[in-house]
Formats: C-alpha cells, structure tokens, sequence
C-alpha cells in the first residue's frame, strides 16, 4: 500500500493503493489521538466492486488493527454526532460542575 498516490498503478483515478489489490482506498487523514496511544485512519473505499464508502482503521501502538467500513449514510450520521459532541463540549458540556 502507497499512500498520495505514490507508486500509483491502479485505473480507478481516486485509488492509492499500488500492486495487485481489489480494495480501492484513498487515504483521507490519519489522526494521532489519545495522546498517541492509537492513530485513526479516514480513508475513501471501495471493496470488491461494491459500494464506494468510508472506511474508519484503528491502530493501537500495541494490538491488533480494528476496521470498520460506512456506507455514506453511516457516514453522514457518524458525521453529524461527532459535530453535535464538538458543539456540546464547546458549550461547556464536558466540564465537571462540582
């Protein structure tokens, strides 16, 4: 796997994936968080001739990867709820009152 279109040698005009592979990924972000405990993956996919989608990779410093793939409905919703915890905490949501 390439990421930014490095070694880029596939047809599909959005893919970044190199070499022989039938999962199309564009690699969007990747977001070091927990204080650099894991690092999140955003990326655009289209897996076995299916439905393009977004594709969400943790990746623990110590552990297994966990993938999980969005229809762009689930994406929109997930979207939404994180906007709505952004606005929530902006507010003063998140801070402890005692």
């Amino acid at each position: 796997m390439t990421a930014n279109g490095y070694g880029k040698d596939c047809s599909v005009k959005w893919c970044d994936e190199a070499g022989v592979h039938t999962v199309h990924r564009h690699y969007v972000e990747s977001i070091r968080a927990d204080s650099g405990r894991w690092v999140l993956g955003v990326n655009v996919v289209r897996p076995h001739s299916s439905t393009t989608g977004v594709e969400l990779t943790t990746v623990p410093r110590h552990g297994r990867s966990t993938v999980v793939r969005l229809g762009s409905h689930e994406a929109d919703l997930l979207h939404e709820a994180i906007r709505e915890a952004v606005e929530r905490i902006q507010r003063g949501a998140g801070r402890d009152t005692a």
